[in-house]
Order: structure tokens, then C-alpha cells, then sequence
């Protein structure tokens, strides 16, 4: 009996070891991440800083001319005296209003329940010893059909 009541309290203390290396490996896996999304902003930070500096500092190019042949000359075109006649841009139809959405049912108070409810209940539910099986119906009084044999005494 002993033993066994000290095995139950070694592996009682090697849970708690193990739950404690469980939350020291969280709480590590979580600052790694914020140091790594902390890098990643920072780089992209410089990243943009260094495109817009380039993008300052790099000179216009213009752009080269077009390189004429000797021997071949472009055609001006002719200028009419009249003109071109104007056309006057159709008028735009007016947009289309957009459809109204529905409106959502608003979800009542009652059925909204914060974290903090939630977890009482589930640690409640938790603790509470499990529901009993239901009793076996016995019928005690049963009338035995016509045709049935009589009960031996």
C-alpha cells in the first residue's frame, strides 16, 4: 500500500514537472515569435525605406528618340480647312442604386455569454461526479398472455 502511495506521488511530481517544462516551452515559443515578427516588420520597414530612397535618387531617363533614316521622310499629315465636326459625349445613365442589405437579427443579450462564463461551466461540469445510469424498468406486475403456460410453483 505504500508503495503504491508512493508511486502515485512520483508520478504526481512528475506531472507537474512535465506541466511546468510545458508552460516554460510556451512561454519561449511565444517570445520567439514576437522577436520574429519583430524582425520581419523591421525589414520590411527598411525594405520600403531603401525602395523610396532609390527611387528618389535613380535620375529621369528620357527616353531615346526615335532614330530617323536618311532618304526616308515622314508624311505630315494633312490639315483639313473645315475641321473635324465634334461629337457631344452621350449622356450617362444614372448609376444604379445599390440594394440595401438585409438587416441582421440581433442576437440577444441572454444567448451571448463571455469567456470567463464559459470556463466557470466547463470547470463546473468538470467537477461534478458523472451522471448515474438510469434504473432498468422492472415491470412488476405483468398479466401473462392466454395462451401461455402456467407458472410452476
Amino acid at each position: 500500500m505504500k508503495r503504491l502511495k508512493a508511486a502515485a506521488a512520483q508520478a504526481a511530481a512528475r506531472a507537474a514537472a512535465a506541466k511546468d517544462k510545458v508552460r516554460s516551452a510556451k512561454a519561449e515559443f511565444k517570445q520567439a515569435r514576437k522577436l520574429l515578427k519583430a524582425e520581419k516588420k523591421a525589414a520590411k520597414q527598411a525594405r520600403r525605406k531603401v525602395e523610396a530612397a532609390a527611387a528618389a535618387a535613380a535620375p529621369v531617363r528620357p527616353k531615346p528618340a526615335a532614330l530617323v533614316q536618311p532618304g526616308v521622310r515622314k508624311r505630315a499629315p494633312a490639315k483639313s480647312v473645315r475641321g473635324a465636326p465634334r461629337r457631344t459625349p452621350k449622356p450617362r445613365a444614372a448609376p444604379k442604386p445599390r440594394a440595401t442589405p438585409k438587416p441582421r437579427a440581433a442576437k440577444s443579450p441572454a444567448t451571448m455569454h463571455t469567456a470567463a462564463q464559459v470556463a466557470k461551466t466547463v470547470i463546473e461540469r468538470l467537477h461534478r461526479p458523472p451522471p448515474l445510469a438510469p434504473a432498468p424498468i422492472i415491470a412488476a406486475d405483468t398479466v401473462p398472455p392466454a395462451n401461455a403456460d402456467p407458472p410452476e410453483a
